[in-house]
């Protein structure tokens, strides 16, 4: 659990980015390993595509006889609501204070949450085991401890179904504890070397304090790209690690950066953001620029280029490209735990395998006989938008009134993403806001890959995607916030994809069964690689097998591709079809039982208001609800 752990609470920084998805033959984004909470790769028809107390003094005892000591009173349900609530509280600062870059993620004024910025550390974090990963293990077995000394059946059903979701959190994260290896920080498009950028030219300025951090950090890269170039080479002599292609990838990445320094777009954010500030005199600002500079053109580029040419001498310690399941060890143990951990549930390999070939089956079908009722529609090749951001965003606002709650009142920056990333960047990406300051949000847009750009793109990304999610569940105030911070990727991703299919179901201006089978299409490809992945690395099927099971859907001809993609990125596809099809299926019976009072903004209105969890627990509670309708 130790440098899972570590890492991975940077991450929390990191990748809030979701990036949405490209897939099948139209187009179409916490990693939170232990205690913490990416672009993505589908398949398109022709070819699969890639897409990231001080105790009181003693006092003498009494003179006089002594009394029988009271019996105190059991709590109330409201004082166990208010002691589980005080545990989240100190949860939350727990999780927000592990470094600077968490904390300037997610509180704008971090004093208004009781927290006093100048303790927590300004580093990017250690991927490396020390005494204070020990500090940290046994902290977090402790606040288990905490938790389950708490009566569950005492609290409100709200916080019941918080206190289950911390438990399995807590537990999955002992669970986590053999995989200390196992874990990739480098993956394909989605890796800490593609979101670090990211994480600088993003960064908040709201004081001067702010500003010596953003140094300091600045700083700190060929430390921390060393340490992760330490953590990459004990993985190759445990043999787990990257394939030769997957590393050639890295590798580009990598050297783009490496490349950059006179050139870097971190140049031009950081003197966009001093020309924007009012705390600093003129003179300050250009001392402050010309520092970030200097910075930029030697430890920014060193540090990639450190871990760029250590990695290169690994190559020969690349694994062979098998799955999972034939790597065996930890690795296949491994591949299990994030089944259940990124798909938000509860399922083994097996009972995925059977709950996605009912969904799969009915996706399909879904989606063939739209296709064959806008048949004239696809010929043409149409791409559902309505040509600019800003057209399809208001034409979503009117559509999600029909379907969702209605949503806080909101602002949108959409930021370009920097040209260095580009290439492996995905069309569109959603950077989660702070607990205080939800209103002002940032959706990253790639304007390299503009062609896989369409209206579902930013129905994912912000209405009524992750978002609307976000910016709604935050706007409630009775979802704790450690819940909303522990979040999964299942759980986030199976709101976003069937945002895009509830948006293609009641559009009138490009046509319901065109958009219905434009989205389908893509989401098909993705279970279909996700059924693939669970093949390969939870059962060991050879291509031969995963051949025969792809010409049942006339996709046999790109087994080399959808092989390789499953061995180089066997855990990616979890988060999006599990996800969707976990939600997906929890409508599609809710609508059964339902009939004709199935209301779609009751049901997400109840299904919103529990935050996030299993979807086991999920299910339980909305089929309760809808039993009582």
């Amino acid at each position: 659990m130790k440098s899972i752990k570590r890492i991975l609470v940077l991450i929390v920084a990191f990748m809030m980015l979701l990036p949405c998805c490209v897939a099948c033959f139209g187009t179409g984004s916490q990693t939170t390993e232990t205690p913490t909470p990416k672009a993505e790769v589908q398949a398109d028809t022709p070819k699969p595509t890639e897409a990231p107390t001080a105790t009181p003094e003693p006092t003498e005892p009494p003179t006089e006889a002594p009394t029988e000591e009271p019996t105190p009173e059991p709590l109330k349900q409201g004082d166990l609501d208010a002691e589980f609530m005080a545990l989240d509280e100190e949860l939350f600062k727990w999780y927000v204070t592990t470094d600077i870059t968490t904390l300037d993620q997610f509180c704008r004024h971090p004093e208004d949450f009781g927290i006093d910025e100048s303790t927590v550390p300004v580093t990017l974090g250690s991927i490396m085991e020390d005494d204070e990963d020990s500090e940290f293990d046994e902290q977090f077995k402790q606040y288990r401890e905490r938790l389950l000394a708490i009566d569950r059946n005492g609290l409100s059903d709200q916080l019941q179904f918080a206190y289950d979701t911390y438990l399995k959190y807590f537990d999955e994260g002992l669970e986590s504890d053999p995989f200390e290896y196992n874990y990739e920080p480098l993956d394909i498009g989605v890796g800490i070397h593609q979101n670090l950028p990211l994480v600088f030219g993003l960064y908040n300025f709201y004081d001067e304090q702010d500003v010596k951090n953003y140094m300091t950090l600045l700083e700190d890269v060929p430390r921390f790209m060393g340490e992760i170039l330490a953590y990459e080479q004990e993985r190759a002599n445990l043999g787990l690690f990257m394939t030769e292609d997957a590393l050639e990838e890295i590798l580009d990445d990598l050297n783009a950066v490496a490349k950059s320094g006179n050139t870097s777009f971190l140049h031009g954010t950081f003197k966009s953001a001093m020309e924007k500030v009012d705390f600093l005199t003129e003179e300050q600002k250009q001392e402050y620029i010309k520092q970030n500079d200097k910075l930029v053109k030697t430890v920014w580029v060193e540090g990639y280029k450190l871990l760029y040419d250590g990695l290169k001498k690994l190559k020969p310690q690349c694994r062979e490209a098998v799955g999972a399941y034939e790597q065996g060890g930890t690795a296949y143990d491994y591949f299990c735990w994030k089944l259940k951990h990124d798909g938000s549930s509860d399922r083994t390999v097996e009972d995925a395998i059977a709950f996605l070939d009912g969904v799969i089956e009915e996706v399909y079908n879904e989606m063939y006989d739209s296709a064959m009722r806008s048949m004239d529609k696809w010929q043409e090749g149409r791409v559902i938008t309505t040509g600019s951001i800003g057209g399809d965003e208001a034409y979503l606002k009117t559509l999600i009134k029909k379907i969702v709650p209605p949503m806080p009142e909101v602002e949108v920056d959409y930021v370009e993403v920097p040209k260095e990333l580009q290439e492996s960047f995905s069309p569109a990406a959603y950077m989660r806001p702070a607990f205080d300051d939800y209103q002002h949000n940032v959706i990253l847009t790639n304007p390299k890959n503009q062609a896989n750009y369409d209206m579902s793109t930013l129905a994912h990304e912000g209405y009524p995607g992750h978002m609307y999610q976000f910016t709604y569940q935050y706007s409630l105030g009775t979802i704790p916030k450690f819940q909303m911070l522990i979040e999964t990727k299942g759980y986030a991703e199976s709101w976003s994809t069937n945002s895009e299919l509830n948006i293609a179901r009641i559009n009138e201006r490009f046509g319901e069964d065109y958009a219905i089978s434009y989205f389908l299409n893509d989401q098909f490809t993705t279970i279909l690689l996700m059924y693939c992945s669970l093949m390969i690395n939870g059962q060991g099927a050879s291509k031969n097998v995963v051949r025969k099971y792809l010409s049942r859907w006339n996709m046999g001809q790109y087994v080399d591709r959808i092989y390789e993609l499953c061995i180089e990125m066997p855990i990616y596809y979890i988060k999006y079809a599990m996800g969707f099809a976990e939600l997906y299926d929890l409508i599609a019976r809710c609508k059964e039982k339902l009939g004709d009072k199935f209301d779609s903004i009751e049901f997400y209105k109840e299904y919103l208001h529990w935050g996030p969890g299993k979807f086991e627990d999920l299910r339980e509670r909305m089929y309760a609800w809808c039993d009582a309708q």
